[in-house]
């Protein structure tokens, strides 16, 4: 027995052994009148505090003593008038009714209590639910919830596969897959199953259930006791947050899936049009001096192969930037790093573009003092290029192109200016077709993005001052290792 239910039982005994030294020691204000009352009063309040038969039996002896030593003739349990025969099974009946209705109405009450407490139980542990991202991480919290419903002679293993549970026999992980797969409770008073001796029940979502909850020992009915009910209730409050969570997964598919088509439809379309105008040239150029070879000088031979010489060396840029942006495109991309002079590959930029022959080289300021940075020389010196040569191509004259490279804020930040066409307002950021930047562009941010930098484009609000372009790499990786 519990402390305290041993204390409420002593408590009780007390209050009947008192009222019994009443009845055998009476007092001038306990008389025949009274002490009916005074009888039923105090059984009302042990009945309370003692099981409902103990209660009864005690009340009974507690009538009979009354009529021992109180209903003439005293001291026998004779009765000679009827009202007093009447006046003892009056007292008894109402003694005992009103122990029953008491003690019922305490169960009542404590039955309430514990409802109240599961429900509240069952809200707290839905709102836990909603708190994690993998409802499948609060499993041992199912247990123990599960543990403190189920009664004292009932073992509560929970699981999402039978593998789990290493304790199970072989009738018993069939019975569990078997209500894993029907999604229904099954076993004992269920109506399926009912020769097996363990209670199952499902973790149930909307269509399947992920995983069982196995109720093994003990008289258990299932449409008898409350237990089993909240039970599955905690149970299907996991399997629809399961649920959810398969829902949330399934959708962010969808959604990564879309964006993956949309970026691939977009670098088709940009890889298309890159390569659309160099192709046209050299197919131009190549069928006049196929057809029309004898009537052509030897310089207009010289200029149709010039622009062929040329319009070939973008067609192999495009190319190298499309395998490059493909390459860095990839998931978990680790590009090779070490520390490198900003001025070191500023002049391999410059060389590159005279080697290509460019119609006139930028303007070229480089701060005095500048650290190492840490960075894939190739990579930074191909956004260089493109970003150089996107624009010389739409800068109105030579000479309007600049290249300012200088530290500002934990950086090194390669700003390339020009006086062409600007880009509009979308395109700063998604390239603009009409400046020939789509493939060179989203190079340009992966670059950017690898290396933890940033890029970004700028329009002045005047019309003819083209676009200020910022390429920002980090000072922290390349100063850690410096030092």
């Amino acid at each position: 027995m519990k402390p305290t239910g041993l204390l409420t039982g002593i408590l009780g005994f007390t209050l009947w052994a008192a009222l019994m030294l009443v009845l055998v020691y009476p007092h001038d204000w306990v008389t025949l009148a009274n002490a009916p009352v005074v009888l039923i009063l105090v059984s009302s309040i042990y009945s309370l505090l003692l099981p409902l038969s103990l209660s009864l039996a005690l009340s009974a002896l507690a009538v009979l003593m009354f009529n021992y030593q109180m209903v003439p003739p005293v001291h026998t349990f004779h009765v000679d008038l009827h009202e007093h025969g009447i006046l003892l099974i009056t007292m008894m009946g109402v003694s005992w009714l009103i122990t029953y209705l008491l003690r019922r109405q305490k169960q009542i009450a404590a039955l309430e209590r514990q409802q109240a407490q599961r429900t509240l139980q069952l809200m707290q542990w839905s709102e836990k639910l909603r708190e994690f991202d993998n409802p499948q991480q609060l499993l041992s919290d199912l247990h123990q919830l599960l543990l403190g419903l189920a009664e004292g002679s009932t073992q509560v293993l929970v699981g999402f596969t039978s593998s789990e549970l290493e304790s199970l026999n072989a009738t018993q992980i069939k019975a569990f897959d078997a209500c894993l797969q029907e999604n229904k409770a099954l076993g004992k008073s269920t109506g399926r199953y009912d020769n097996l001796e363990d209670l199952y029940l499902p973790m149930r979502g909307r269509s399947k259930a992920y995983g069982v909850c196995v109720c093994v020992g003990g008289d258990i009915d299932f449409n008898e006791a409350l237990w089993v009910r909240d039970a599955q209730a905690l149970l299907d409050q996991m399997g629809l947050a399961c649920d959810r969570r398969d829902n949330a997964l399934r959708a962010q598919s969808a959604r990564e899936s879309a964006q993956t088509q949309k970026t691939r439809s977009l670098f088709l379309t940009s890889i298309a049009h890159d390569q659309r105008t160099p192709l046209a040239s050299i197919m131009t150029s190549a069928s006049a001096i196929l057809e029309q070879t004898d009537r052509l000088s030897k310089d207009e031979i010289r200029h149709y192969a010039e622009l062929i010489q040329e319009e070939t060396q973008q067609v192999a840029r495009l190319t190298d930037n499309t395998l490059t942006l493909a390459r860095l495109s990839g998931e978990q991309v680790q590009v090779p790093m070490q520390l490198e002079s900003v001025e070191d590959m500023v002049a391999a930029v410059l060389q590159r573009l005279r080697k290509r022959k460019t119609m006139y080289l930028p303007t070229v300021k480089v701060a005095s003092g500048l650290p190492l940075l840490n960075c894939n020389m190739v990579l930074v010196e191909q956004v260089l290029d493109n970003l150089i040569d996107n624009a010389i191509k739409h800068s109105g004259a030579p000479g309007s192109v600049e290249l300012n490279v200088l530290q500002q804020q934990g950086g090194v930040v390669f700003q390339v200016s020009d006086r062409g066409v600007g880009m509009q307002g979308q395109h700063k950021l998604q390239g603009d077709e009409s400046r020939g930047m789509g493939i060179g562009l989203q190079l340009c941010h992966a670059v950017a993005q690898v290396h933890a930098g940033c890029l970004s484009f700028s329009t002045p609000a005047i019309a003819g001052q083209g676009v200020l372009a910022i390429f920002t790499l980090p000072l922290a990786v390349a100063q850690e290792q410096g030092a």
